[in-house]
């Protein structure tokens, strides 16, 4: 189980937690969101956040904290997309949507884009991790 309270350092092969801090919890007055009772159906840890229950477009419930979790570990096992984790959904969710519902701070935004990059450029590119860095390519 991850200390919701460290930030660990990035390196390449380990899983790091982004999360430090509070817990990150939904708006109840959001109206933009879907809330739902019942369980969180990413919190595969059994961390029982307190966050309201949010519905993402594939319909299973989610808090932000474990979105995140769910997202990160994705991105570190070196997927560049994000797919429901629960049994039988091959939902894929938008970047978009993740950001949205995972209430991603910039420095989240900032890791998860990192990685989604470079696990892309291995994929399609034929790259090798960690030699191409997103803010290292210069664009005219």
């Amino acid at each position: 189980m991850r200390d919701k309270g460290r930030k660990e350092a990035v390196s390449e092969g380990v899983s790091t937690s982004l999360v430090s801090g509070q817990e990150k919890c939904y708006d109840p007055n959001d109206s933009t969101l879907t809330f739902v009772d019942g369980d969180d159906e990413m919190d595969f840890e059994c961390n029982n956040y307190k966050s309201l229950r949010a519905q993402m477009s594939c319909g299973h419930s989610v808090t932000p904290m474990s979105l995140t979790n769910w997202c990160q570990q994705l991105l570190d096992q070196g997927e560049s997309r994000f797919v429901c984790g629960r049994a039988g959904c091959n939902a894929e969710w938008s970047y978009e949507e993740v950001c949205k519902m995972a209430l991603l701070t910039p420095e989240e935004k900032e890791y998860f884009e990192n990685k989604m990059f470079s696990s892309a450029a291995k994929d399609y590119l034929d790259v090798k991790a960690g030699s191409v860095r997103r803010s290292n390519i210069k664009y005219r």
